[in-house]
């Protein structure tokens, strides 16, 4: 199969769960077939690149990739998103020349959220190109609770655009499907294919070393400024309303008052200053503290281990790879009712995780309280969450299943 895979990120262009996604689902789907990715360009890549058996094309603007170079542009200010949105516009329709001008054309394009609808129509309607629908996010059009504000429901109308002429639509958990099918879409198009697990690759690594590891996660302790004896829980993800943090914010006067000594650590980028704000209103000064922004890679694995537990109570998750690398190193997990059941496990008398109210900063600190301070708890979350992943959430498996979809929708046959 010959795939066109447009996406907005790519390795080494990682910036959310989508780039996390394409690095590891990619080299599964390159086994026997050849793919052809078109990304944003962040200002620092080359245009043309082969990387690993995929020919990548990342067209650069003169300006955007001037101020990419200077920077990384935070999605979260709405001034920068902006200059996202106009960097992702533009280069839709770079993708659709390129495409157009190519000697040999794709046997499926595979379009990847609803910020590359232009080329998809585009694709579909001018090139007559299989197209297939990823839904990485709802949070633009379909979500009842909107990270962006959509006022007019154009978002919400290009989604179903592409959804009605796509082949197949393919989203992670069977939540979002059921919120597809509520605002109109048609339920025979609509494929549940679960992701893996974000640190599948380095944990099966026989260089991985876990002693190591914890070495580094009690450096960060050290730099941080948090005692040995102090428990840590531990925030991953975009500070803003969709993830829940405020309420957790809410929460945290009851959570210290239970638990002396417990600091929140929240990493990520994002509205920090809002952070330090409503810690200072609540008296919570050296109790709540942030990374000062994005943090991958080794940091980010010590950040997990250094944790005693984590929460993660977004309003709502397409699927939440965080929840992945938290369980995949064995830490106990606190999830928002946002985010799909598929990770309570196969028992739910004996859940992986344990589930809060998103809204209900009462109910979040109700549990946190109740997992920080019972150790047996926490060691059967982790053991349920840590094996949850390692046997059910693989990125073969979700790459199988995948190519299974694009062979439909090129064959035409019935999901």
């Amino acid at each position: 199969m010959k795939i066109a895979y447009i996406i907005n990120q790519f390795p080494p262009n990682i910036t959310a769960g989508l780039g996390r996604y394409a690095e590891e689902i990619t080299p599964h789907l390159t086994e026997g077939h050849r793919l052809s990715v078109f990304t944003l360009n962040d200002g620092h890549q080359p245009v043309h690149e082969r990387r690993d058996s995929v020919t990548v094309y990342r067209p650069l603007g003169r300006l955007l990739g001037a101020i990419g170079r200077r920077r990384r542009l935070n999605r979260t200010r709405r001034t920068e998103f902006a200059l996202l949105a106009l960097n992702v516009m533009v280069s839709n329709w770079r993708y659709f020349l390129r495409l157009r001008r190519a000697a040999e054309r794709p046997d499926l394009v595979t379009v990847h959220d609803s910020t590359n609808i232009l080329s998809g129509l585009l694709c579909h309607y001018a090139l007559r190109l299989p197209i297939v629908f990823h839904v990485h996010t709802t949070e633009y059009g379909i979500a009842p609770r909107r990270g962006t504000v959509d006022p007019f429901g154009l978002v919400a109308a290009a989604e179903r655009w592409l959804g009605r002429i796509a082949r197949r639509v393919v989203v992670a958990t069977p939540e979002v499907r059921e919120q597809l099918i509520a605002a109109g879409w048609n339920r025979k198009t609509i494929e549940v294919v679960p992701l893996g697990g974000t640190f599948e690759r380095v944990l099966a690594d026989p260089a991985f070393d876990r002693e190591e590891l914890r070495s580094g996660a009690a450096a960060l302790r050290d730099r941080l400024g948090i005692p040995a004896e102090d428990k840590i829980l531990l925030f991953v993800g975009r500070i803003e309303r969709q993830k829940g943090v405020y309420q957790l914010l809410d929460a945290m006067p009851r959570i210290a008052a239970a638990v002396p000594g417990l600091r929140l650590v929240i990493v990520g980028e994002g509205d920090e200053a809002g952070v330090r704000r409503i810690v200072g209103s609540a008296g919570l000064d050296g109790r709540v503290m942030t990374s000062g922004g994005w943090v991958e890679g080794r940091e980010l694995l010590e950040y997990y281990e250094m944790a005693d537990a984590c929460v993660f109570p977004s309003l709502f998750e397409p699927f939440g790879l965080v929840a992945t690398e938290a369980m995949a190193l064995a830490r106990p997990v606190i999830l928002g009712d946002g985010f799909s059941r598929i990770f309570i496990g196969d028992d739910p008398a004996r859940p992986a995780v344990r589930f809060v109210r998103s809204t209900d900063p009462d109910d979040i600190a109700d549990t946190v309280i109740e997992v920080m301070t019972n150790p047996a708890l926490r060691r059967a979350l982790a053991a349920r969450g840590e094996r949850h992943v390692r046997e059910e959430l693989s990125w073969a498996r979700t790459a199988e299943e995948t190519l299974t979809v694009y062979r439909a929708a090129l064959e035409g046959s019935g999901a």
